[in-house]
């Protein structure tokens, strides 16, 4: 279902994530701090369902991974693009 280079490198970006909106003195940009948090509970939501799935031994006939994927790296750059703003303001 998952290789293992995907799941660290969905890994390395929550810890990026975590760390970016916790060594902050101040996030300015709550919308993408929200959006961020809305991908973040969406993947988490994906990895439960096929969890859920897999103990009931349903079959699962979607791709989670590149679900998953694709909403960890959106929460990555909402994070990571706003914390660059921040440096360089106008």
């Amino acid at each position: 279902m998952f290789d293992l280079e995907a799941l660290k490198e969905m890994r390395r970006q929550a810890d990026e994530i975590s760390y970016a909106c916790m060594s902050r003195q101040f996030f300015r940009d709550e919308k993408s701090l929200k959006q961020a948090l809305d991908h973040i509970c969406r993947t988490l939501g994906m990895f439960t369902d096929m969890e859920i799935k897999k103990l009931k031994g349903e079959n699962i006939p979607y791709d989670p991974q590149s679900y998953m994927r694709g909403r960890m790296s959106l929460a990555y750059n909402a994070v990571m693009n706003s914390q660059e703003d921040d440096q360089y303001p106008a």
